[in-house]
């Protein structure tokens, strides 16, 4: 964030009020406000490096697209029905079963149609290293969530940094990376993320029964990073850590939830079934509105707020440091600023969450490892409990530990890219403009690449250790690779880091649920309830 101590201020003022006067316009729909050129993905390959469309020697001496091997479909539909309908053949809850069957069927690489998409995935991390290796500086992707995607086209919104391509994504990237991935601006959140997860810890205290156990934790996580992200976004504590059942903070990260259900669904509905498709996307419809009408209502107050502070000559550095770095930006358009808060604001429900209660049951299931955590904790976490940048640098098990059980409960099963050239992989060939799928997550469980691949070891990633390997880089990669990784990584991590080394600390954690399963909603999450039980350390 710009210095408002000195000259800087004056500039920083200006852009600011000129960001706060149009966001108004915008939020109250009372002007048009920026107009996007609406953005084409599967055919636009407009990065730098696609002009090159000449073919390899590689290329030509490759077999031809046609010959990828892949299950049989039928005309217009592909393989839809195995998806859905009365004659389905495969459970879509269960996509990572699902991939990993075609995977063992049909080899390393193979082609399919589902619908009106037709996709090559990539099983073997060499040749997804290669593509990624070879993407260039714009890589090219599909919408991440298609049916958000024409909900913020219907309401003039944004299409957000996950639904663009070219020189737009790169601009809206260049705009927002700065506060996001550096470590040293991410770092600036701590104060924040410390307070909120001490209130975790008094809540846990409060909450817990009898024996410790605390049922269906999923709720108390969803609140905690929803209190989290309100306090990033905005600098406001939205009181979820307080609220009952249902409350609205639940109906929120309900809503939120719901928005991934419904478009998941929404991709596997047959052409002709009209009552399906509009019944799913009403509800789509309507947990969009809900969610981002309270998302909104945020933006308005804290931007009202600034503008006082600035109108009074009262901002001071380090105050309302995310949404004012967005409003002095200006290269961000009004649209794209309240996508890129709400964004978010919402996405840590869907990943950081799941994260943050698998490497919880991990460890809970593991006391070993989870002694050798707390150890770590307890050698670099002082004794008031704050965590500082340095401290997080000390604590590599704890890092070790949340990949590990990235490991064992992949999240992203499907990581996809638009091949901006002609290129030849696994000795086929492949168009520029293919939809191409990552899915090297299905040796994740491999004994080829991991000794002992069932059992949790986080020792495994950490260099000096008896149990440490070179890994292949481009097999557990939840955050995906390269310029279009998660632009929420840091954030994310530093969250997730934070507050497991709080529970640790103060708490010795198991859990009476057995075992997890996975369920697919664009990214997989828990597909149950989960209980951990709360014992206090002496």
């Amino acid at each position: 964030m710009r210095d408002l101590t000195n000259a800087g201020m004056t500039y920083f003022k200006r852009q600011l009020l000129y960001g706060i006067s149009h966001l108004r316009g915008c939020l109250s729909h009372q002007r048009p406000g920026f107009v996007r050129k609406r953005s084409t993905y599967l055919t636009s390959l407009d990065s730098p490096q696609a002009v090159d469309r000449t073919l390899s020697t590689d290329y030509d001496s490759a077999k031809p697209f046609s010959d990828i091997p892949g299950p049989t479909g039928l005309p217009f539909i592909g393989t839809l029905m195995q998806y859905t309908g009365p004659f389905r053949k495969y459970d879509i809850d269960n996509y990572q079963a699902v991939l990993e069957s075609r995977w063992k069927e049909f080899g390393p690489v193979l082609r399919e149609t589902i619908g009106n998409r037709t996709a090559v995935r990539l099983f073997d991390p060499d040749h997804v290293q290669a593509v990624y290796q070879h993407e260039g500086v714009w890589p090219n992707i599909v919408p991440i969530l298609e049916s958000s995607r024409k909900y913020r086209e219907s309401k003039d919104m944004s299409p957000g940094l996950g639904n663009i391509n070219g020189q737009e994504w790169n601009t809206m990237r260049k705009a927002i990376q700065t506060v996001m991935m550096r470590p040293h601006n991410v770092a600036q959140f701590l104060p924040f993320v410390n307070e909120v997860a001490d209130d975790v810890i008094d809540e846990i205290c409060i909450r817990k029964d009898n024996e410790g156990n605390i049922a269906h934790f999923n709720y108390l996580a969803g609140r905690w990073n929803l209190e989290t992200a309100g306090m990033i976004c905005f600098e406001k504590r939205l009181g979820a850590l307080k609220e009952g059942f249902d409350s609205h903070s639940q109906r929120m990260i309900q809503a939120n939830l719901d928005i991934f259900e419904f478009s998941t669904k929404l991709m596997f509905v047959l052409p002709w079934d009209f009552i399906t498709y509009r019944k799913l996307s009403k509800k789509h419809f309507a947990a969009e509105d809900y969610f981002y009408s309270d998302g909104r209502n945020l933006i308005n107050t804290t931007v009202s707020h600034i503008k006082n502070l600035v109108d009074n000559g009262e901002l001071v550095e380090g105050k309302f440091v995310f949404l004012s770095y967005l409003l002095s930006s200006s290269n961000l358009n009004n649209k794209d600023l309240i996508i890129t808060a709400l964004t978010v604001f919402a996405d840590g429900l869907n990943a950081t969450v799941p994260a943050l209660l698998l490497a919880l049951h991990c460890l809970a299931k593991n006391p070993q490892a989870q002694q050798k955590a707390f150890e770590e904790v307890h050698q670099h976490v002082p004794e008031d409990g704050y965590i500082t940048q340095d401290v997080l640098n000390k604590m590599p098990y704890i890092k070790a530990c949340f990949k590990e059980s990235f490991r064992l409960y992949p999240l992203n099963l499907d990581i996809k890219r638009i091949v901006d050239k002609n290129i030849a992989v696994g000795g086929f060939q492949i168009p520029a403009g293919t939809v191409i799928e990552i899915c090297s997550f299905v040796h994740q469980m491999s004994p080829q690449y991991f000794d002992d691949p069932t059992e949790f070891r986080p020792e495994r990633w950490l260099r000096g250790s008896s149990h440490f390997r070179n890994h292949h880089p481009f097999i557990v990669i939840p955050f995906s690779h390269g310029p279009r990784m998660c632009i929420g990584r840091r954030i994310a991590e530093q969250d997730m880091y934070v507050m497991m080394a709080k529970l640790l600390k103060r708490f010795k954690i198991t859990t009476p649920t057995d075992e997890l399963g996975l369920k697919f909603q664009i990214i997989q999450t828990l597909d149950r309830p989960i209980t951990f039980t709360f014992e206090e350390r002496t």
